[in-house]
């Protein structure tokens, strides 16, 4: 299989596991919860970067098209490494799980698993996973468009979501931060 195959493989993997989170996932928890505006900013965002990345100009395509070297198949690895997390994410969470921000009456913070070194596994595996995309457009622009912009979005929900989990949580959500990293374990 060429890399670009490979590639769309996994972008539809992706892509069609983030269509059934926003869609379809735990719809009726996140018909109760409180801030919904912020995962349509992320997602203009996310769309942004990637539709950007591909219409940058003539020569990214060219880019695209030429032999997949070792970054590139890095960049694909970075991506289905990014899925995978995500993935137990939203088994760790379970029912808690939902695609708009916010807690249900009684939801505990969760704090153990993949959250027990640092805040956001699955936005930092994302960011991870967008990075990987930038390595496998191998053009300049294009990779910049396509790592920033979804990165912004993504940051943006981060600090929408840090908010909301502060107010519903309070003190316990504070000590929890103290001990942990947002997205990079002993960096950020």
């Amino acid at each position: 299989m060429s890399g670009q195959r490979l590639f769309f493989v996994v972008l539809f993997i992706w892509v069609g596991f983030d269509i059934y989170l926003f869609v379809f996932h735990n719809r009726k928890v996140s018909e109760r919860l409180q801030e919904k505006r912020s995962k349509y900013i992320m997602l203009a965002f996310v769309l942004a970067g990637m539709c950007g990345a591909v219409l940058v100009d003539g020569s990214s395509k060219e880019a695209f098209l030429m032999h997949f070297n070792w970054y590139r198949y890095l960049g694909i690895l970075m991506m289905i490494f990014a899925v995978i997390v995500r993935y137990f994410v939203v088994r760790q969470l379970g029912p808690a799980f939902a695609i708009d921000v916010g807690a249900l009456p009684d939801q505990k913070l969760h704090t153990g698993g993949l959250f027990r070194l640092i805040r956001h596994p699955a936005y930092a595996s994302e960011i991870l996973g967008f990075l990987g995309v930038a390595l496998v457009f191998n053009y300049p622009l294009s990779s910049l468009l396509a790592f920033f912009l979804p990165t912004t979005g993504v940051i943006y929900r981060i600090i929408i979501e840090e908010r909301n989990l502060l107010r519903i949580f309070g003190e316990q959500y504070r000590e929890y931060s103290a001990k942990t990293w947002r997205l990079i374990p002993y960096v950020f």
